[in-house]
């Protein structure tokens, strides 16, 4: 616009058009781009153009709505052109950052030699300009890292300083993956050499905000952020916000930030130091993030803390902690309602090391009540699978064992209401994991919870109730009920004496072979379970023992939840504790689902084979115990009335077993080899009407558990309880529930399965 300025000052005012071709002209030379011009019009001191565009490539253009010229009056009567102000009002500028760069020195590279500036008595170069409501639209590269910022400009050119102040509003910018969304910034430059930009530049910013998550947003940003140089090699920051749902530009709101941070960082990480602070708030502030939370009714909730950064030689040492208290959670994995009050204070050092993929937990607590719990570790998370390795450390320091019961939430574990404790309670436990070498895996330490021991229970779970007759009720998957009377002289109730061993042979084999052994527990099979899902890549495989199935069975749902494996390790101590073994495994044999709606090894016996428990053979018990990891699916053989062939090759497997684990003598072993059953088919009403209620049972909505348990809702159920880990065996697929009609059986039915003999638990 400055050559326009100087074209006027040397054409007569009566020659628009010619002035207007010597203005388009001189712009093209000085800038190398296609010019034109919608309207111009010449006064005597002014000159007022109307759509003027500057082409520079075919992404990279400036189009402006108006730009006013004005010279100096008094200098013309003496001949001489000197140009006060230009002011530009709208339009756009878009492009490459870089493109307009090499443009800007092309101009100003041609200015120092004349080309296009005029000479003598014309001054082109005015003491100010202005420009009002322009909308930009660059895109470039900083660093290593794309940007693109959008947003309507105006600003104040004093050019004798080389100074600009810039206001952007409604800014959307990017950087790399992060975004930022702005109300307003402001700033100055100031040109070094050239058209060159003086470092450090300071920005201030107002209703700033920038995404955390997809979920959460930090927002109604205030403050400034200054950058060392264009390369944002240091960039330094004293800013404010509040969160939001979402990253959403306002302008700054009355209320007081909620967190601040302060600091200034290298980009590399060589040097600096940066605080983030979080004064303890009540998330009623933050609606719009609360109703995105898996939370209910947490308005009075509050939170806090802080955390600060020191950087050095390329790593990050990391120092917080974090207060939460009054949270009320509501997620299906936790607990099938919400849990209540839910509050901890936690504190961290640690060090990161972006370049290695690699932090270091030096040192974390959590505190809950009277309760502590201490971590380290190591996380080397390799972009190389085979190269991540995993190291954590939990300890809790002595305390008693009451205390750790009155830390858990109510709701998060129901069952343990009730319960009295003594004694200390201690732990020490690591997990050290090398996904390039597996068989190193290793999970070591020790849990002190026998030094715990119960001196008040429930009444529904007291050993009284538990070791004496009792009715056991369960709920199926399409909402009907089932009962097992576990009293002496009942048609459903069989003592252990009169249970044949063949069957108890049979679920060691396939449930867990050091059942008589432990103590609810196979501390190894965890370590197991875990290398196997590890390798297989996904959670495949658990280490449920037949303590621990009883009491998932008796007491508690098959739902799938943080909240019932909580509840479960607790009263499977519980139970090893308040009853013989031999009670265990009778109220376990007499409880289990063999089939649709067949409970306890008295119906089961029955059913399929017409006789009473302490008649079965080692085929029938075989058959028996391979039911359970998914009785109602299995059925599908009672239906067909005799085994396919995959699962008879199953029950020679599972035959064979039982005779190297010595659980069925040579001899015996040799009768029955071949695993041949023959099915009481008494019950068996039509195969059509068997197979219908198999599809029904297993697209029924409907949670199986237990209405005579502690707990009087459930959430999901087990598919399948994994068969005893075996050398060089393999897991059943947990397969995808598919309605089908009544009349076709389900071919996932039909396939049954590559499972195998999954616990070995040989102790």
């Amino acid at each position: 616009m400055l050559v326009a300025s100087a074209s006027v000052a040397t054409y007569p005012i009566w020659a628009d058009s010619l002035v207007e071709a010597a203005v388009v002209q001189r712009l093209e030379r000085l800038t190398g781009t296609r010019v034109t011009i919608e309207s111009f019009d010449l006064e005597y001191s002014t000159v007022a153009m109307r759509g003027v565009s500057l082409a520079i490539d075919a992404e990279t253009s400036i189009d402006l709505d108006a730009v006013d010229v004005s010279l100096d009056q008094d200098a013309l009567w003496s001949g001489r052109a000197i140009v006060t102000n230009v002011a530009v009002h709208g339009g756009t500028l878009r492009g490459d950052v870089a493109t307009f760069e090499r443009v800007a020195a092309d101009v100003s590279g041609r200015l120092g030699e004349g080309g296009g500036g005029g000479t003598g008595r014309v001054k082109i170069v005015p003491q100010h300009a202005q420009v009002r409501d322009l909308k930009i639209d660059l895109r470039g590269s900083f660093g290593d890292r794309s940007g693109h910022l959008g947003a309507v400009a105006t600003s104040d050119v004093t050019f004798g300083e080389g100074r600009v102040e810039l206001l952007l509003r409604h800014v959307d910018a990017t950087l790399g993956e992060r975004a930022l969304k702005a109300a307003r910034l402001t700033t100055t430059l100031r040109r070094k050499e050239g058209f060159t930009l003086e470092f450090p530049l300071r920005v201030e910013i107002e209703g700033g905000a920038t995404a955390v998550t997809p979920q959460i947003a930090v927002s109604d940003i205030r403050g400034s952020i200054e950058l060392a140089d264009m390369a944002l090699s240091t960039v330094s920051v004293d800013l404010a916000g509040s969160f939001s749902d979402e990253p959403r530009s306002e302008a700054v709101g009355a209320s007081a930030p909620l967190w601040t941070l302060k600091g200034t960082g290298a980009r590399d990480l060589s040097a600096g130091s940066v605080t983030l602070t979080m004064a303890a708030f009540k998330l009623g502030r933050i609606p719009a993030v609360l109703a995105h939370l898996p939370v209910v009714y947490s308005e009075e909730a509050t939170v806090g803390g802080d955390l600060t950064v020191r950087l050095a030689d390329g790593k990050a040492d990391v120092e917080g902690d974090v207060q939460l208290a009054g949270l009320n959670i509501d997620h299906p994995l936790l607990a099938r309602q919400p849990v209540l009050g839910v509050g901890f204070a936690f504190n961290f050092t640690g060090e990161v090391d972006p370049a290695q993929r690699r932090v270091v937990i030096a040192a974390a607590t959590l505190r809950r009540g009277g309760l502590e719990i201490d971590f380290d570790g190591e996380i080397v998370h390799a972009a190389e699978v085979s190269q991540r390795r995993y190291r954590l450390h939990v300890a809790v320091p002595k305390v008693t064992c009451q205390e750790v019961i009155a830390a858990i939430p109510a709701e998060l574990a129901p069952s343990l209401v009730g319960f009295e404790l003594k004694g200390d309670f201690e732990l020490d436990l690591e997990a050290n994991i090398d996904l390039g070498d597996l068989e190193k895996l290793s999970l070591t330490g020790r849990v002190d919870k026998d030094k715990c021991k119960v001196v008040k229970t429930p009444a529904l779970v007291s050993a009284t109730r538990l070791s004496g007759a009792f009715v056991h009720r369960v709920t199926m998957r399409d909402g009907s009920e089932r009962t097992v009377d576990l009293r002496e002289g009942s048609s459903t109730y069989t003592p252990l004496d009169q249970i044949s061993p063949n069957m108890i042979a049979a679920v060691m084999t396939t449930e867990d072979g050091g059942f008589w052994k432990h103590k609810g527990f196979i501390t190894s099979q965890f370590q197991a379970a875990l290398r196997r899902n590890l390798e297989a890549g996904k959670v495949r495989l658990g280490a449920s023992t037949i303590t621990m199935q009883m009491v998932k069975n008796v007491l508690l749902s098959h739902e799938r939840t943080l909240s019932r494996k909580l509840q479960e390790m607790f009263l499977t101590w519980y139970v090893e504790q308040s009853l013989s073994k031999e009670r265990i495994m009778e109220v376990y044999l007499n409880v289990i689902e063999f089939g649709p709606g067949v409970y306890g090894v008295t119906r089961a016996s029955a059913h399929y084979f017409g006789k009473a428990p302490a008649d079965l053979t080692p085929p029938e018990a075989a058959y028996l115990a391979l039911m359970l990891p998914s009785p109602v699916r299995r059925h599908v053989n009672y239906c067909e009335g005799g085994l396919t062939p995959v699962f008879q090759a199953k029950m020679k497997r599972l035959l064979g077993i039982m005779q190297t684990r010595g659980r069925l003598d040579p001899a015996t072993y040799e009768q029955w080899k071949d695993g041949i059953i023959t099915f009481d088919t008494t019950e068996l009403v039509s195969k059509k009407e068997c197979l219908a209620e198999i599809q029904r049972l297993l697209a029924a909505s409907e949670q199986q558990r237990s209405l005579s348990g502690l707990l009087d809702d459930s959430g999901l159920d087990d598919d399948a309880i994994p068969l005893t880990p075996d050398e060089g065996t393999v897991v059943v697929p947990v397969r995808k529930r598919v309605k089908t009609t009544t009349d076709e059986l389900d071919p996932a039915i039909e396939a049954l399965g590559e499972d195998a003999f999954l616990q070995a638990g040989e102790r």
